[in-house]
């Protein structure tokens, strides 16, 4: 776990299952004991300057298609022309990466530079995220949004799930599929998380003196009032977050979109029949299916 994990799940609004964040407590304070090594977001080897191709025979076509795996460190220059570009979208969403996975600042980068690529003419955003962090998420989907425009971009769970952060990403997609009955989408919403170290720190033998001055009282504030009892002003800041969360939702799947009351905006997950039906997927497509399926919207656009 790196600082920019251990900091972002101690502050902020998220966008993620609870399940999974509970699960990463552990190690946050491993780290505030001095007990675990940090680690650095992952970095570019020198295997991975080739884009990875991924073999995808055509169901309707019967032939292979060019489908390259790419990170935010390769080039789309490297690629053939006429290249589907899959972007791999794994884990929890953070602003700047991790161990394991690439940051959405990172991503975001990515998307930009393959949407403008005159060698890419399809992307495939390859999601199994749990969600994450609210920071860098926006920012992303908008990104996807602005390259469907010049290029389909189709979004793809397989076996796995696309919840909260994950799924406000995947709705950027032009379409969205599955490859698995099972798969999950949903939990649109936001919660956060606050810590009172008070105890914890008084048990270590340090007191802590906070001074403001005398123009700032409103500093800190909301936080102060949350640990009081007070928690409204902070629920206003989720529930704006949240407002934004569900206007992407609602412009970027339109019609598909089959509310039933107050759901699919009450933070509940769906299995893949379920998201079907209230319009948060197209689809369940193998892998050579959504491929075809770009390739429909591809030639639509000429």
């Amino acid at each position: 776990m790196s600082f920019h994990t251990a900091s972002a799940l101690l502050r902020g609004a998220f966008l993620i299952e609870r399940q999974y964040a509970a699960s990463q407590l552990p190690l946050v304070l491993s780290m505030i004991r001095g007990n675990m090594e940090e680690h650095q977001p992952v970095a570019l080897t020198s295997r991975q300057q080739t884009p990875k191709r991924v073999l995808v025979k055509s169901a309707a076509a019967n032939k292979v298609t060019n489908v390259f795996v790419l990170n935010p460190y390769q080039s789309p220059e490297r690629l053939p022309y006429d290249s589907i570009a899959m972007v791999n979208i794994i884990g929890p969403v953070l602003k700047y990466g991790d161990i394991c996975s690439y940051g959405t600042n990172q991503i975001n980068d990515l998307i930009q530079r393959l949407s403008l690529s005159d060698r890419v003419v399809g992307i495939i955003l390859n999601i199994d995220s749990p969600g994450g962090q609210a920071d860098g998420t926006g920012m992303l989907y908008d990104t996807i949004r602005a390259a469907n425009k010049t290029k389909p971009v189709v979004s793809l769970i397989q076996d796995g799930m696309a919840a909260s952060a994950g799924y406000w990403i995947a709705a950027g997609g032009r379409e969205i599929y599955c490859t698995q009955a099972t798969d999950m989408f949903g939990s649109i919403g936001a919660y956060t998380t606050l810590y009172d170290f008070t105890e914890y720190f008084a048990n270590e033998g340090i007191k802590i003196f906070e001074i403001y001055a005398p123009q700032s009282p409103d500093k800190n504030k909301d936080y102060y009032d949350a640990l009081a009892g007070n928690d409204a002003a902070i629920k206003n800041k989720l529930a704006f977050l949240v407002d934004q969360f569900k206007a992407s939702v609602t412009a970027s799947r339109g019609p598909r979109l089959k509310a039933k009351g107050d759901e699919p905006f009450t933070g509940k997950m769906y299995n893949a029949k379920e998201a079907k039906s209230m319009g948060l997927i197209d689809g369940i497509k193998p892998l050579s299916g959504v491929v075809d399926r770009i390739t429909q919207l591809i030639n639509l656009k000429q």
